[in-house]
């Protein structure tokens, strides 16, 4: 699906990615790698398959979208030890992003931990659009953090799903990551961001869904 934010033309991706073309840049947020090994430490047990399947997917969208860039909008791991915690396997995968001229953007999980290779921002300015992990509420940015999701009834049942949500000040896209849940639209902690929810973009199987903000329930 096509938008266009401060005159620039982006795609918005099922998977939750966001591309922009015109830079040949393919943007994600909040991978949040490497949970369920965070959360076994502490003694709670999560299939330890995320890492696996988040890099996965994020490299199938990366080569069929042809993109060359890839900007990472923070929270790439869920703590700073995570990229140790890696397996051989999905070590091996996220060292093939390197070849995308990867920017990093620090994020509150990971915190002040940059792998090498990767250059790393706290704001990363680019064709008059700011890119940073938490909104800020400034004009012309794109921003993850809140891992926007919402609700709509449908022939009588409450579907939720992960979203964008844009205007034409700022956008917040959803998180990449497989295990990262979500916020509704609707709570404060996103609303206080956009004095109308305008445009609020739900992620489909193979499409994305535009949604009137006045179809939008509570979950």
């Amino acid at each position: 699906m096509k938008i266009t934010f401060n005159n620039h033309e982006f795609i918005l991706d099922p998977s939750g990615a966001l591309l922009w073309p015109e830079k040949g840049m393919l943007i994600v947020a909040d991978l949040h790698l490497e949970k369920s090994s965070h959360f076994a430490k502490r003694g709670y047990f999560l299939p330890p398959y995320d890492s696996h399947e988040t890099l996965t997917r994020l490299m199938t969208v990366l080569m069929g979208s042809g993109m060359k860039r890839l900007l990472i909008l923070g929270d790439c791991f869920h703590d700073r030890q995570g990229y140790e915690r890696l397996n051989t396997r999905d070590y091996r995968i996220f060292d093939e992003l390197r070849d995308y001229d990867p920017i990093w953007i620090r994020g509150n999980h990971d915190g002040d931990f940059v792998p090498s290779g990767m250059a790393s921002y706290d704001v990363y300015h680019e064709a008059g659009i700011s890119f940073r992990h938490e909104p800020s509420g400034q004009f012309y940015e794109i921003s993850g953090h809140l891992h926007p999701k919402a609700t709509i009834q449908y022939h009588g049942t409450l579907i939720s799903r992960r979203c964008f949500i844009e205007n034409d000040e700022r956008m917040i896209i959803p998180a990449f990551g497989s295990y990262t849940g979500g916020l509704d639209v609707l709570n404060t902690a996103i609303s206080r961001y956009f004095s109308v929810l305008e445009r609020v973009h739900l992620l489909g199987e193979d499409k994305i869904y535009s949604v009137p903000a006045g179809l939008l329930m509570r979950s």
